[in-house]
């Protein structure tokens, strides 16, 4: 125990003594030797023998708190704080203090990730993310203008709004607000999206069909996005064009992969199980549903114009810069 301390002594509290138990207990004094040093520096204010002996025991327990703590969370790291109350018969706040000061310990909910990968389809990404950085000057290249990037997804006649979107603003004593949750409605429709760095590109929707296949990936699908294109660029055409597109069965076939080879169309390589790294995935689609989200199409030709529209409302910079 130090013998001079910058706070006076008629400034401690019964907390500061407790503290002061606490160190000297962890440094594995006797209670007599904790109550001695007390009374050598605060000889009018040290708690007495019996305080000293009762903290101490109440943190000789804390210990054994602590180790069963630690085994029932290793057991059961779902254990809820219900549960832990019930098997230490320690009361929350407790708990609570052993478990984020003591165990150093927090509750985390698990992400959902599209897949597990191995250790091979990891060094693929990885030497996928070199390769194009390589290739195209860390995006500073002009090439990077020459990149299509596509790939398909489900547009629902209504989308509920997220928890976020339905924030209004109330006055503090206004009751919580609620909304019934309805179910999604069947109607929904595949829409194959593509686009480049400078501007959207083609839309396809896939017609009273359920599964993209090689057939109309290659007869309906890339035929339009090729013509649009062509008008885009009329001097230039698919010369240089570089198709990003997805694993998919449709994307993979071997119909799929004689069309590009006989229309002269050129790709990037993708790899398996990475959303993440498919500009339409992680940045196009998501900002698409937000937009049309709580909106209610009764027909196919309204979520077209819906969609249409929401496309065109992104800004010409913002696909320059997803890209």
């Amino acid at each position: 125990m130090p013998s001079k301390i910058s706070q006076s002594k008629s400034d401690l509290t019964k907390r500061d003594f407790r503290a002061m138990i606490l160190i000297l207990f962890k440094l594995q004094k006797t209670r007599v030797e904790i109550y001695e040093s007390l009374q050598e520096h605060y000889p009018d204010l040290a708690p007495s023998l019996s305080t000293v002996e009762r903290w101490k025991t109440e943190y000789s327990h804390n210990g054994e708190n602590v180790n069963e703590m630690l085994d029932l969370t290793t057991k059961d790291p779902h254990i809820t704080y219900a549960q832990l109350e019930y098997k230490t018969e320690l009361s929350s706040g407790t708990i609570n203090i052993i478990l984020h000061k003591e165990l150093c310990v927090r509750k985390l909910c698990a992400r959902w990730i599209p897949h597990s990968l191995n250790l091979q389809q990891k060094i693929s990404r990885i030497d996928f993310c070199k390769i194009m950085l390589k290739r195209f000057a860390n995006g500073s290249s002009r090439a990077v203008s020459e990149i299509l990037t596509g790939d398909e997804t489900w547009i629902y006649h209504y989308d509920t709004e997220t928890k976020r979107m339905s924030k209004e603003w109330v006055e503090e004593d206004a009751p919580p607000l609620t909304k019934v949750q309805r179910a999604r409605p069947v109607g929904k429709q595949m829409w194959a999206i593509f686009f480049r760095s400078s501007w959207f590109v083609e839309a396809v929707a896939l017609e009273d069909r359920k599964t993209v296949t090689a057939d109309w990936y290659t007869t309906v699908c890339l035929p339009k996005v090729i013509t649009a294109i062509e008008s885009q660029r009329e001097k230039t055409g698919i010369r240089g064009i570089l198709l990003h597109h997805g694993n998919a069965s449709s994307h993979t076939a071997i119909r799929t992969r004689e069309f590009l080879e006989n229309s002269g169309l050129k790709t990037l390589p993708h790899p398996p199980y990475s959303p993440d790294l498919a500009p339409c995935d992680f940045w196009l689609f998501p900002r698409l549903k937000d937009q049309l989200r709580g909106r209610r199409f009764s027909t196919n030709e309204e979520l077209r114009g819906a969609l249409f529209q929401a496309i065109g409302d992104i800004p010409k910079e913002d696909w320059k810069k997803c890209v």
